[in-house]
Formats: structure tokens, sequence, C-alpha cells
């Protein structure tokens, strides 16, 4: 028997009086956050919820995600954690196609997820009762949907875990995927708990516990695994933040004496570019930061060395997917990492390069970036033909192109349904997007493939520019020129104001090429 719920109750029996969780100002111990997710737990318990059933979870980086979470697992049931940021229709299908029995949601009127999250329990069928958290006015009726302190109130602190197999499912997370509908991987209460051992052996317990900073949205694998539940299992405290904002996450780090944080590359972007920090606080980050990792987004070797140049602190890259829990390669130490590289496999963990064909590459060759061990989910729900598709022979392929030195580091050098073929000669998107950040005036770029009648493809690049400056298409078509052979720069450049990201700060490149599709 192993439940995904006792790395909670572990830390709230070890260090019961031990500050777990800071949110805007208040303070909770580990036991007080297992006593309130126990509550939850026979709140879903009197409503017949048990093990095996899917309870959908949607809700920002709040405190109810976390007390909500571990009460959906301690009654054996399965968290389904929905972004905050989709629309009705989308999470509609989420809640039908995983089939939600209950929803637990935050309806502050900060953001629109209440409202969307209402509406799409009305189009869900399969949902029989819901709860808002911070609810706003029209978002309860008091018949099928509910105040979140109705499910909690009157309960007990204590609930004994239900006992589960540790290849049951714990947590169903949908992907977006290239094409098609998103689907949801199930990952088991073994793989999410020896990941975050597998972390663990590389970033250990701080005896006194120590402290880091949740920016990251905890309803993504990212955030949920490497930075929730890896806090618990080392009894370190978490600084939830809701909304990233660079100054205010400054702040809290200068004041809070937290060491670092993990993020994706548009927030260290922001750190660097924020016009409000003063050099006295760019010091006092320098004197605070023992390392900092980015994950989630291919960090450009140009970003890397600038921000640990101006910090003077260590800054890692790993690499890992929904499918992968997400951890499956990064630095085995924060030492003597090859700028640009994602470090190794971690603990338990095989990769291997391969052709189409699925014979492994020697060192050096660029092939597809393949999985095998404890972290590879358990499949797609309801989808065993896209879970064959992916998962062949025990290996997951990820759909990453990669390749590693001499040493056995690993380098991510694209997607393989992202690669540009034009005129024959394979193109990543990656190596031109590193290239062109390297532009004194671009903050930041994507690069997709457009047809082409004679070439097949043509590279085009969509950037932005650095707070202050500004940039012109034309400019960075000649600049590129220059770095770039021939067949690689871009030829097509667009200048933005913005690009589209996606939850973890990611550009959404499907975004971009649908609307040169819609161009044609």
């Amino acid at each position: 028997m192993f439940n995904l719920a006792t790395n909670l109750e572990s830390a709230a029996a070890r260090w019961p009086q031990r500050e777990g969780l800071v949110f805007e100002g208040r303070r909770w111990t580990f036991a007080e956050l297992d006593a309130e997710a126990s509550r939850v737990a026979h709140g879903l318990a009197a409503h017949g919820v048990g093990k095996g059933d899917h309870v959908a979870l949607i809700s920002p980086n709040r405190p109810e995600f976390i007390t909500a979470y571990f009460g959906i697992l301690k009654v054996g049931a399965v968290a389904v954690t929905v972004s905050a940021l989709l629309r009705a229709r989308e999470i509609a299908y989420q809640l039908q196609h995983s089939d939600s029995v209950a929803m637990i949601a935050y309806g502050g009127a900060d953001m629109e997820i209440g409202k969307a999250a209402h509406d799409a329990f009305r189009q869900a069928d399969t949902c029989r009762r819901g709860w808002f958290f911070s609810a706003t006015d029209g978002l309860v009726d008091g018949t099928e949907l509910f105040a979140f302190d109705e499910l909690t109130a009157g309960h007990s602190a204590s609930y004994l875990s239900v006992a589960t197999d540790h290849d049951d499912t714990a947590v169903v997370l949908y992907t977006s995927g290239t094409t098609g509908k998103p689907k949801g991987a199930e990952l088991t209460h073994a793989n999410i708990i020896q990941n975050v051992i597998c972390i663990a052996r590389v970033r250990p317990m701080d005896p006194n516990g120590g402290k880091s900073l949740i920016a990251l949205p905890v309803f993504h694998v990212m955030a949920q695994t490497c930075q929730m539940h890896l806090s618990i299992y080392n009894g370190t405290t978490s600084f939830l933040v809701q909304r990233f904002d660079a100054l205010k996450v400054v702040r809290l780090l200068l004041d809070e004496g937290i060491p670092g944080f993990a993020g994706v590359p548009t927030m260290y972007r922001a750190i660097l570019d924020c016009p409000d920090l003063t050099d006295d606080d760019h010091q006092r980050l320098k004197e605070l930061f023992v390392s900092v990792s980015a994950g989630g987004s291919a960090l450009a070797p140009e970003l890397q060395r600038e921000f640990m140049e101006k910090f003077e602190a260590p800054m890692t890259n790993g690499y890992g997917a929904t499918e992968t829990s997400p951890a499956s390669c990064f630095p085995q130490s924060i030492e003597e990492v090859p700028l640009g590289s994602i470090g190794t496999a971690g603990w338990g963990i095989d990769l291997a390069i391969a052709d189409d064909e699925g014979r492994h590459l020697p060192r050096g060759e660029v092939g597809e970036l393949l999985v095998r061990g404890h972290c590879v989910m358990k499949g797609y729900y309801k989808d065993p033909i896209a879970t064959a598709d992916v998962i062949r022979g025990g290996w997951y392929h990820s759909g990453d192109l990669a390749r590693t030195d001499e040493d056995g580091f690993v380098y991510i050098v694209g997607r393989k349904k992202e690669m540009i073929i034009r005129g024959g000669f394979n193109i990543y998107p990656a190596e031109v997007e590193a290239v062109l950040s390297e532009h004194p005036d671009v903050a930041m770029a994507a690069v997709v493939g457009v047809p082409h009648d004679t070439h097949g493809e043509e590279v085009k690049a969509y950037v932005t520019a650095l707070p202050g400056r500004s940039v012109s298409a034309d400019e960075v078509i000649a600049w590129a020129r220059k770095e770039m052979a021939a067949h690689k720069y871009p030829r097509l450049v667009e200048v933005r104001d913005s690009l589209p990201l996606g939850p973890t700060g990611k550009v959404v490149k499907r975004a971009l090429i649908e609307e040169n599709a819609d161009h044609d």
C-alpha cells in the first residue's frame, strides 16, 4: 500500500510545528495543512467520493489547491488538475473526458476562472457536485454548487488515508499536444514520489527546513512535483505566489531570505529587465542566491550566461515532460555543467538518442530523446492508441531532438515535429532562437516553419524587443545572416509587442503556426 497523501502526513508527523506554507502573509504549519486536507477528505467521503473516483481541481496558486489536492488523494481518489487559464469549453472537455464526478474550483473576482468553471460544470454531465472557494456572487446555487467551507465545516482534523497501490493513478494532467484534443497523462503514486526522491538526491533536505518560492502554476506538473511535493518531502517552507510579478517576487525573496527559485526563462528575463529594481536590490540578490534553476522551456545559453554573471550564482537547466512526472534529465550537481546542457539522466532513469527506426545513436548525433524508468507515465487516460504511439518497447518517445557530448551531457536542439526542412536541410528552431536571443535588442524569439513554394518550408522568426529598445525586421534579418549558415537564418521576421505564452511561460508556437495557416 502506498498513497501519495502520506507525503504530507509524514511531514506533519515529523515537523508538526514547522511552517509548511506562506501565502500573502498568512502562515500554515505542516500539521495545519494536513488537518485541513483531512477535513476535505471527510467532506468528499460524506458526499460519496471514494477510491478511484476522479475529482477536478481548478485553481491558481492558492493554499486551497494544496489542501484540496491532498484531501482528494486521502480518500483514494484521483486529482485531475486543470489549468486555471482555460475557458469554459476547454474545461468542460477535461471534466467530461476525465469522468470527474466532482469539482473544486477557485471563484475569486480577480480571475475569470470561476465563471468558466461554473459554466463548464453545467456542460459536463459526469460532475455531480462542485465547491468554490473565495466564491463571488452567482457561482454557488446551494443545490449542486456549494461554498468550499461547506465541504470542510465540522469535520475531524484527522483522516486515515485510503490504501492505494503504487501503480494506481494519483493525478491526471492534460497536455495540449501538437494536434487534436488534449490528452490526460496518468501519473501514479509511485511515478510522483519516486520522481521526488530522484530530485531530492540532488537537492537534499536542509536540516533547518529551508525556504522555497513557488511562482510556477501548481496545476502544472513541474511546480506540482518538483516544488510542492519536493518541498513537503524535504520539510521546506513554501512561499506561494499566485501571479508572477518580477518586482514583487524579488521583494519577497529579499524580505524572507529565500536563496533562489525555480522558474521559466521568461521569469528570469523579467527580473533582469525590471526597471524598478535598484542597484542595491541587485547586490542583495547577488548575496542571497545560492542557485536558481530553469525548466519547462528551452533556456537560451545567452540568458543563462547573463543571469549567472549578473548575480554570480550557478543557474541550472533541467528537462522533463508531463508524461515523465516530469523530471528525467537534469544536472546531478550545480557545478561544472556545460552552458546550454540539461544535464544527465536522473537516478533510476535511462535516456537514449534514437533515429526514426528506434536505433540508438552514438554521442554527437542528433536524434529523438527517449526516456525509460520510474518516471514514465502509466499512459493517456482512455486513449490506448495515443499511449502506444509514445511508449514503445518500454521507452517514452519524447518528440524532442537532442544530442549528447563526449562527456555524456545532453542538449536539446529542438522538437522533432517542429523541425524545419528548408531545401532539404534540417533546421532546429531552438538553435535559431538561441542565436537570435543574442541580438543586443531582442528579448524573446520564437521560430517556426512556414510553407514555401520552392524550398518546401521557410524559416520565420517572431521577436520582441528589450524594454526601452526597438528593433526592425530588416535589422534582425541582416544580423542573423551574419551569424548563421545561409540555410538557417530567417528570411521572414515579424516584430511584436509580445508573444503568446502558455501557463508555464512557454511560447505557444501552435498559435503562431495556426496564424500562418490562416493566412495561406
